[in-house]
């Protein structure tokens, strides 16, 4: 979308004046202009804006409809947790008010009740008490209804219970991993306002609409479909008290627009930047530039759905099918040609460089490590009952094989990924109908249904994801419970389910490692995914107006939209006097200015004034 920016000059007709009111006026007038100013000093009480932007929105504010990245930004600033994520995914407190453990009675002897105390006298952004009730209501809810959107939070959880107004108690079915528990993203809810909306209602019409009651930092007040989201500083907040009053998240159609804005100045920081994008903003002055890997990975997805109601390629559910495939991608070539080089090539759906003591990065030795060999994948196809006639592959049944390979339009990299791929498996004798379709009609058909029961109607898709902070909840999102939810591929393998299960009740760091290694090892031999990429995220914000930039992973990574690390909103403000940026201490020698222009102009004894009004608006 294109911001537009427009000038008006209102000349006045000519004015005689006193002394008096000339001054009055014209320091009213400074003193308005600088508090309408986005990105003016002040202190906490001031309007101090924020203007972000990013390539996608929000695309729904209710948390168990929701899936976008950014309504998960959103969800981070509205809602309190129990636990927030610090740097290198190491938990933090945020509405409990300390780390249970064994020592100080917090996790029972077998592991299998966990009780927390919660911070005293919170509200939420109405007013209202939030208690252990609160939280209480919020886990049963998701627990009791099976709430698909957060129920790979709460796995082994049977049941909470409020003890009394600061402490709640999980009862679970097996002891719980430590790292799981606190890596929980659960958005505590007000139980005055979510026990009048049915689990029904809760997953397909109930639209959350603002203002979003919650007890985070700030408020979602607007959300302006393809254009914005606004928030404000929430009084109640329990933790620091920001400087930023108001957000705007900007949603921009052209990432190209939305780099020329942070150049000129329009907004302070931007996602979601384009890789030619990024090269301009890294020499531009004033801003600064991250590329760094966070949680994330692109996939060729197959559609392995074992079912009547499957509407993909049968052939796809052939794990020595999708094995070949493995050896017919250039993953190298991928990241220098989809992403200028600003990724590196992917094994497993758990990146390296993101976990520390333990680190669950399983990198596969060379001895089975699936390399670009054509050759190969053409052998290992006939060898697994797919022949080559007339150079046309077959399948069993000795029909040419066609395959059907989507990517989202509002995935650039995919486009260009989708590409290379079906050009690669063209040589092997494959058909490939190649389609770009938006990300609407995809997740239709990915999650497509006939009538109660899933009908995923694609052959293969190349797309992108982010993981969890907790490496175990991103595996386990390939268990069969998450089919028809988390599950894109619909693969079922019990050997799978089953560590999923084990590791989630691992309570020893290394064992847990293990089993998640384990995990990697079983779905990189059976390729339901096949990661591709480990894509840098380009981010970049405004060093020259603001400072309290808080990045991520020990200040190389990212300083905002990171889903849960909520620093950088909290310790924002606005460059300080010894600015060169034109901070306070300009805005002070522009009053100064002012005042001596009028004591001048009251020598005279009256003087003819014209003056003009610049207006500026941004498009938001």
């Amino acid at each position: 979308m294109n911001r537009a920016r427009s000038t008006v000059s209102t000349p006045r007709p000519a004015l005689l004046v006193v002394v008096l009111v000339l001054l009055g006026g014209l320091v009213w007038g400074v003193a308005s202009a600088l508090a309408a100013s986005p990105s003016a000093a002040g202190s906490p009480s001031g309007n101090v804006t924020l203007n972000l932007g990013w390539v996608e929105e929000p695309d729904n504010l209710n948390v168990f409809i929701g899936y976008a990245d950014t309504s998960y930004e959103i969800w981070a600033l509205n809602y309190s947790y129990l636990f927030g994520s610090g740097d290198h995914n190491q938990p933090i407190l945020d509405l409990a008010a300390d780390f249970p453990t064994q020592q100080n009675g917090g996790i029972s002897p077998d592991g299998k009740v966990w009780t927390i105390k919660i911070r005293s006298g919170v509200k939420f952004q109405d007013g209202t008490p939030l208690t252990a009730s609160d939280v209480a209501f919020t886990y049963n809810y998701v627990i009791k209804n099976q709430m698909a959107n957060l129920l790979n939070n709460v796995q082994g959880m049977e049941k909470v219970t409020a003890v009394d107004p600061t402490t709640v108690q999980f009862t679970c079915a097996h002891p719980m991993a430590t790292g799981y528990m606190e890596a929980q993203s659960v958005p505590i809810l007000p139980e005055h306002i979510w026990k009048n909306v049915s689990p029904n209602a809760a997953v397909t019409s109930y639209g959350n609409k603002p203002p979003i009651i919650g007890s985070g930092p700030f408020q979602t007040v607007e959300f302006n479909k393809g254009t914005s989201v606004k928030m404000v500083r929430n009084p109640y907040y329990y933790g620091k008290t920001p400087t930023i009053s108001t957000i705007y998240f900007g949603m921009y159609q052209n990432a190209d627009t939305m780099v020329a804005d942070l150049r000129a100045g329009r907004i302070d920081g931007a996602w979601g930047i384009p890789p030619a994008g990024f090269g301009q903003l890294k020499s531009a002055q004033g801003i600064q530039t991250a590329a760094y890997p966070y949680y994330q990975w692109s996939y060729l997805e197959f559609n392995c759905y074992d079912q009547p109601t499957s509407m993909g390629n049968p052939i796809l559910r052939d794990y020595k099918f999708r094995q070949a495939i493995n050896y017919a991608l250039d993953k190298q070539r991928l990241v220098n040609l989809a992403y200028n080089g600003l990724a590196s090539p992917a094994t497993t759906i758990l990146p390296p460089n993101t976990w520390s003591n333990p680190d669950y990065h399983w990198q596969p030795p060379a001895n089975v490590a699936y390399t670009f060999d054509l050759a190969k994948a053409g052998q290992m196809l006939t060898a697994a009952g797919y022949p080559l006639k007339n150079s046309v592959r077959v399948d069993k049944q000795g029909k040419p094989i066609s395959l059907r390979l989507y990517a989202a339009t509002a995935d650039a990299q995919g486009q260009a990924i989708v590409k290379l791929i079906a050009g690669w498996l063209q040589q092997l004798g494959l058909n490939v109908k190649l389609a770009i379709i938006d990300d609407g009609t995809l997740i239709n058909d990915i999650y497509n249904y006939k009538g109660n029961n899933p009908a995923p109607n694609f052959d293969m898709v190349v797309w992108w994801w982010y993981g969890w902070f907790d490496p175990g909840q991103t595996m386990n999102a390939l268990m069969t419970s998450q089919i028809g939810n988390l599950n894109e591929p619909y693969w079922s393998n019990a050997e799978y389910d089953k560590l999923g299960g084990a590791q989630v009740a691992a309570t020893d760091p290394q064992q847990r490692q293990t089993i998640v290694f384990q995990m990697q090892q079983l779905m990189y031999q059976q390729s339901p995914w096949i990661p591709l990429t480990y894509p840098d995220t380009l981010e970049a914000w405004n060093t020259a107006k603001w400072t309290g930039w808080a990045r991520q992973f020990n200040g190389t990574g990212g300083a905002w939209e990171l889903e849960g690390n909520i620093y950088s909103y909290l310790n924002l403000r606005p460059q300080t006097a010894t600015s060169s940026s034109g901070g306070s201490s300009s805005t002070a020698s522009t009053v100064a200015i002012i005042v001596i222009v009028v004591i001048v102009v009251a020598g005279i004894a009256v003087v003819v004034v014209r003056r003009r009004r610049r207006q500026v608006e941004d498009e938001v």
